[in-house]
């Protein structure tokens, strides 16, 4: 493997998990092996983020309609959904109407009954947010966007209906007017709300990349010397303070035992879980529901800045993506695993870490928390990636995703970078794969094997690797075809 250039360039047959990895590119689905090899793809009308296999072999991914949704022009855009067969033949699709409003966004969740949870952006205007507590000063856009989780149930016809809806903006709490009704004298008093006004400076650019708020040149100057090292070209765009899409959530994840669902908010570098025990008028208050909450907020971790129960040393999320409830059965089952993708330049160093969540009993889905103090853990129970100079550190600017495995193995896809690999619980890498497609969208291109990539979009949004045993492979064949780099 060692005079491989691209695909897989190493690999542990002994250590490593046996399974197919799902990669999108573009608007290709590749299912590849442990070798690289091709065993199976679909091909999409739409470029393509998310794909999740269901057991019966059908897929689930998401399309970017983002030409036709130009009021939602932000990373993660979707717009549309869709369920097809394992022959790429349609079942089922869905879209959030009218897109002038609605744009459903970044990640998707197949829950046991067949039913599907997405995130979906909701635009509300100026006068809306001002009557919800936003500080004028916060509104540069002159509208903020809702964050919505919806639950969808196929109808048998070739849609789909919505069954169950939360959303962001029935649990705001704010100390700026109280003329409002979530208005709070101590937001630190209702850590089951989230601050309508916390707002980091630069938004996106400024939690990513802390040159920003040295100012324009100075961020400039900087980002130039790193740009080498890291990607920093990432950041040469302006980021707002209190800009519209204000906590940029990207990824849902649901915990089928606890009924519960785990949403990141990436600008505020926290996670949040909420009850999906609630019926649709429940999730709408702070009452009722398996824990008597509503659809309060009932656990919150990465940033206690953000309900004004700790300082900027307490935080210990920094721009993450793709947080998953590990599932039930693998290693640390019951678990939170999240790709902590870190910040420039003071903590210029990717970790994958996992988390006990602190729960009263395991499995419980009731979450301690002491008067006046910070909700648990004080720190992951499990975590890899080494400060910034070290053997193992990597470092990610933005999208990516890690994945726990039935065997224990963690995967990791480095997003930007373009780049999958295993890693034992002992933290010995046992696979890597370096992605050879370069996709401007339309189409898509391949380094061959012993060459070297040339200049070129080999982003990867998030990587997959399901067992050789799923469900989905019943019966079917898997005859390895050529690798991706032939």
């Amino acid at each position: 493997f060692h005079e491989r250039s691209v695909g897989v360039v190493a690999l542990n047959e002994q250590k490593v998990q046996d399974g197919y990895m799902l990669m999108c590119i573009g608007k290709e689905q590749y299912l590849l092996d442990s070798q690289g090899r091709r065993v199976h793809e679909w091909r999409s009308k739409r470029v393509v983020f998310s794909a999740y296999l269901f057991p019966d072999g059908n897929l689930l991914r998401d399309g970017s309609d983002n030409q036709f949704a130009v009021a939602f022009r932000q990373g993660g855009a979707a717009g549309y959904l869709e369920v097809v067969t394992w022959d790429n033949e349609p079942v089922w699709k869905f879209s959030k109407l009218s897109m002038n409003v609605f744009l459903t966004h970044h990640d998707l969740e197949i829950m046991p009954n067949g039913n599907v949870l997405l995130m979906c952006w909701e635009r509300k205007c100026k006068d809306e947010a001002l009557k919800a507590g936003r500080r004028p000063d916060l509104i540069p856009d002159n509208e903020v966007w809702d964050n919505l989780i919806i639950e969808l149930q196929p109808d048998g016809k070739g849609s789909a209906d919505i069954v169950w809806q939360w959303s962001l903006w029935d649990h705001l709490v704010q100390d700026h007017d109280e003329s409002k009704s979530n208005y709070a004298e101590d937001v630190s008093e209702h850590p089951g709300c989230f601050d309508i006004n916390y707002a980091p400076p630069g938004g996106k650019a400024g939690i990513r990349n802390l040159n920003y708020l040295l100012g324009p040149e100075k961020n400039k100057e900087r980002t130039m010397l790193q740009r080498g090292l890291s990607g920093q070209s990432v950041f040469d765009y302006e980021g707002t303070t209190g800009e519209k899409d204000w906590v940029h959530a990207n990824a849902v994840s649901y915990c089928p035992k606890r009924d519960q669902i785990l949403v990141s908010l990436n600008v505020p570098c926290e996670l949040v879980i909420v009850d999906h025990s609630t019926t649709q008028a429940e999730s709408r208050q702070r009452s009722g529901g398996k824990r008597g909450k509503g659809g309060a907020i009932l656990w919150r971790w990465g940033n206690p800045q953000t309900y004004r129960r700790g300082d900027r040393m307490d935080q210990q999320l920094f721009a993450q993506h793709y947080p998953t409830f590990i599932p039930e059965g693998c290693p640390g089952g019951g678990n939170v695993l999240v790709f902590n993708n870190g910040r420039s330049p003071d903590r210029h160093w990717t970790t994958i870490d996992e988390l006990e969540l602190p729960e009263t009993e395991r499995w419980s889905g009731d979450y301690t928390l002491e008067e006046g103090q910070t909700f648990g853990p004080l720190r992951p129970v499990w975590s890899y990636g080494e400060r910034q100079g070290r053997q193992t550190s990597f470092y990610c600017t933005h999208v990516s995703s890690t994945q726990r495995l039935p065997n224990g193995n963690t995967l990791v896809t480095q997003g930007p970078q373009g780049i999958v690999f295993e890693v034992t619980p002992a933290k010995e890498e046992v696979w890597r794969y370096i992605s050879p497609c370069c996709s401007d969208e339309d189409a898509v291109s391949f380094t061959r094997q012993g060459e070297s990539r040339s200049n070129g979009r080999y982003t990867l949004f998030t990587c997959l690797k399901y067992p050789a045993a799923h469900p989905a492979f019943a019966g079917r064949s898997l005859t390895p075809g050529r690798r991706l780099e032939d």
